[in-house]
């Protein structure tokens, strides 16, 4: 997965944004923009906006063998998600979470893992957004 820098980049515009710090989750680092929280629930790192206006998670895990196009189809009918596509090898669907609100979500992976990344509210913090994914960076 180590593509997955050069891939998030193509898939999300680049921004500037002030950073709190790096923050190393095991297989991965991501600098988190002041104003954000995060926090580890099993798999998945969490991202909060301090006003609770957008939120980012990152689920990094093994696939137990499935393929991408088996884990995105499985995402897509657990996340009662939508607009399925792949682009080169980086799945895109939307989904809308318990609360009503519409949430992007990228699913990308290689070497017996995955990366699920959901983003929510990317309109209300675009450019803390864009420049976090940006610099999601695997060991």
């Amino acid at each position: 997965m180590k593509k997955l820098v050069v891939v998030l980049a193509l898939v999300v515009f680049s921004a500037v944004a002030a950073f709190a710090d790096v923050q190393d989750f095991g297989a991965y680092t991501i600098d988190v923009a002041d104003g954000w929280s995060s926090s580890v629930d099993g798999e998945t790192a969490v991202f909060l906006k301090d006003d609770n206006t957008a939120s980012m998670t990152i689920t990094y895990a093994d696939t137990d063998d499935a393929s991408m196009q088996e884990l995105a189809d499985g995402f897509v009918e657990a996340l009662g998600a939508r607009n399925l596509k792949n682009n080169s090898g980086t799945y895109t669907f939307q989904m809308t979470n318990a609360n009503g609100v519409d949430s992007e979500c990228y699913l990308m992976g290689e070497d017996g893992k995955y990366c699920l990344i959901v983003v929510t509210g990317k309109e209300n913090a675009p450019d803390d957004v864009s420049a976090m994914m940006d610099s999601l960076t695997e060991h």
